[in-house]
Parts: structure tokens; sequence; C-alpha cells
């Protein structure tokens, strides 16, 4: 492997715990079989600590095409030829052209500051993407899979496991990295549900309705701490629908069980 500094533009830790990466690559190679996807995608490879331990792996499965998505002029350059690159920021990267082959099968190391936004790119397709194995940092991740009334239960909580199954695969010292950041990581597998844990999302036609799921979301935590009777004050029509509901207005959004989610958001179709 050629040397390749980091590159501080892009905020690049790279992973080099060597069993880690054994262990997710593994993981990864079960869970395409087992799912049986035609496609695997990484963001961001970098210097290759998933890719390629990936790529040895993946001739057990001689027909699943491998993309990676990276920014990284250089590092993309390096990875072209090897498996499918697409240059270019993942953000950027038209759904058309890394969803082209499903089922597809996610690995990625994700970058702290971006990492929930192209997380929130990736959930909205469970009927495509049978798994993945993410990591962020590990207080994204504990929000992420937070159990209701805890501290970390939020509205990125609520969104993600309305459709996906979350559990902890690791967690991941700094010095499982080059150079150290700042903070722990954890890897985290995301299983899409056989339905949405909401009935009220539930049906071929649930679209329009997540999105006032969102939209609900947003306006009941934009003031957790205040009760919801407060806090939908601006919100005229969430603020009918809690009345409509029955639940106790006295309540915070983070206190609400996912029977009442489900109430609060039927009372708003």
């Amino acid at each position: 492997m050629p040397a390749h500094p980091r590159r501080k533009a892009f905020g690049q830790h790279f992973l080099r715990d060597k069993a880690l990466c054994e262990k997710l690559t593994d993981l990864c190679l079960e869970w395409l079989a087992k799912s049986g996807a035609r496609s695997l995608l990484e963001v961001g490879p970098g210097s290759g600590a998933l890719t390629e331990p990936m790529i040895r792996k993946l001739v057990e499965l001689p027909r699943l095409r491998f993309s990676v998505a990276e920014k990284d002029r250089k590092w993309a350059a390096h990875w072209s030829g090897v498996v499918r690159v697409h240059d270019i920021d993942f953000m950027d990267l038209p759904e058309k052209d890394w969803l082209d082959l499903p089922p597809l099968g996610v690995l990625s190391n994700l970058p702290y500051s971006a990492g929930t936004s192209i997380l929130l790119r990736f959930v909205e397709h469970p009927e495509k993407i049978p798994f993945m194995i993410l990591m962020f940092q590990a207080e994204v991740a504990q929000r992420l899979r937070a159990e209701p009334g805890t501290k970390a239960w939020g509205s990125l909580s609520l969104w993600v496991q309305s459709r996906w199954d979350i559990s902890k695969v690791a967690s991941v010292p700094p010095g499982a990295f080059q150079p150290p950041p700042d903070v722990d990581s954890e890897v985290v597998m995301l299983v899409p549900r056989d339905a949405p844990r909401l009935g009220a999302l539930a049906g071929p036609e649930s679209g329009p309705r997540f999105e006032v799921f969102d939209q609900l979301l947003r306006a009941c935590f934009a003031h957790r701490r205040k009760m919801l009777r407060a806090g939908l004050k601006g919100t005229p029509q969430f603020l009918k629908a809690l009345e409509k509901s029955g639940i106790d207005p006295t309540l915070r959004a983070e206190a609400l069980s996912w029977e009442q989610w489900d109430l609060l958001l039927s009372a708003s179709l």
C-alpha cells in the first residue's frame, strides 16, 4: 500500500485495527450471502482497512458487485480499476447511481462530520437494503439504538427505529485509528423491520405519512424540555392532534412510548 498522508480537509481517521476489520468483513460476508445481496457499497474507503479484506473475501461471491464512494480524489484514483468507484461526495451522488442493483448491502466507517446525513439517505430504502454495518462516533450510535425514556432517546432514534432494528456490534477506542480521534466510536448493525413499528406508517402508500411523521418529530423535539402542550403551540395542527389523541399534554416528547407515538401520528393524519 503506498504512503498517503491524512488530508485534514476530509477529517480522516484511518482505521488500523486489523482484528476489528476482519470481524466486520466476516459479518458483512455472512449477511451478503444470507440476504442474497447483488451489490455492496462502502462510503469513504480511504486507505482500505475494510476494503482490502472485503475484496479478498468476495471471491466467495464472484457475481456480487462491490462499489465505493470516495470524494478524496487521490484515494478514488487508487481504488479505480480494483472496484467500481464513485469519485464524488456521497451526499452529491444521485440515488440512481448507488442504488441501481438491489438488494444492496452497506459496510462503512463513516466520517464523523457527515455520518448522520449519510445514514438518513440509506434508511429511506428498507425495501432495497437488507442490512447495514456502520461505524459512527459513539454518541451518535447510542442515540440510534437508544431505548424510550433514556437520555439518548430522541427524534433520530424514533425516525430510524420506526423502520429498522439496530444492534451494537463493537465498541471502538480511539487507538483503533491513525491518527486517534478525541472520541470513542461504535459499530452498529441495521436490519429492516418486516413492517414499520408504527401502524400508522404501514401500507404501500405510506410516503406522505412519513412526511407528516418527520414534521411531527421536528415539532415535538424542537423544545424537548418543554411539555408537549407548550412545545406544540407553534404548530396548531399537531397541538390539535395531541388533544385528539388523549395523551397527557404535560408529558415531554422523550417520555412517549411507541404506542403513544402511534396514537399521536394517527391523530395528525
